[in-house]
């Protein structure tokens, strides 16, 4: 049995989750070959802490580390939480999570075989993909975190973004250890290798095992979102 559900419930659902920033895209056609076949996929952004980013612009420190495991662990929940309110109203619904937390079952984190989360958000208008590959919220920055719930459910969908606005900016460039960006105007049609050093990011991580493999030199660094 079908009961009704309003953009206000959802809205009113994801403000008590905690969720700061939120749209819908359209999955018809499928967004990507990893999209579950439901047609209408609802972007979550949560912003980090302001104060997670002090530091991080000499390389990643155990207080960012925390702060991105908790806000994953945020998103996990409202992801979640958004499903099941969904699947109770009569819908078809499934969330992919913030990320993989299960280092065994990816051998390669450039083709993690997972929705990649970016491609929502900038269906759905948030944003757009600066030039280290960062999703970039004109008003959060790259200092957020992503997940995706997909529904039957249709909901008003957002203006895609189809093309970076990072202009002349190469802050994240000039600040990568790695060297991955290629400097890169981003565009919806490009592939992330066109746009920059996935493997030179992946072995610069690999330094970085007390903290899980994260950087976020290039998070830190980015202009927009700063306070």
């Amino acid at each position: 049995m079908s009961r009704d559900l309003a953009l206000d419930d959802i809205q009113r659902h994801l403000r008590e989750a905690r969720i700061d920033l939120w749209g819908v895209a359209r999955n018809e056609p499928l967004l990507s070959p990893l999209a579950p076949a439901l047609p209408t996929a609802i972007s979550l952004v949560m912003r980090l802490h302001p104060s997670s980013l002090k530091g991080l612009d000499h390389g990643p420190t155990a207080t960012y580390y925390y702060e991105y495991q908790r806000l994953n662990a945020g998103l996990d929940l409202a992801a979640r939480s958004l499903a099941k309110k969904l699947r109770w109203a009569g819908h078809e619904a499934e969330a992919v999570e913030a990320t993989i937390e299960d280092d065994d079952i990816v051998k390669d984190w450039g083709d993690a075989g997972v929705f990649p989360h970016k491609t929502a958000a900038t269906q759905a208008g948030l944003g757009w993909i600066g030039k280290t590959a960062l999703f970039v919220s004109p008003s959060l920055g790259p200092k957020v975190r992503l997940a995706t719930v997909f529904t039957d459910l249709k909901l008003p969908a957002g203006t895609p973004i189809t093309s970076g606005r990072c202009g002349s900016c190469r802050r994240c460039i000039d600040a990568c250890p790695a060297g991955a960006g290629r400097d890169v105007q981003w565009r919806a049609d490009l592939t992330r290798d066109d746009l920059y050093d996935e493997k030179a990011c992946e072995h610069h991580l690999d330094g970085y095992e007390e903290f899980g493999g994260v950087c976020g030199i290039c998070v830190a660094v980015c202009p927009y979102g700063l306070p």
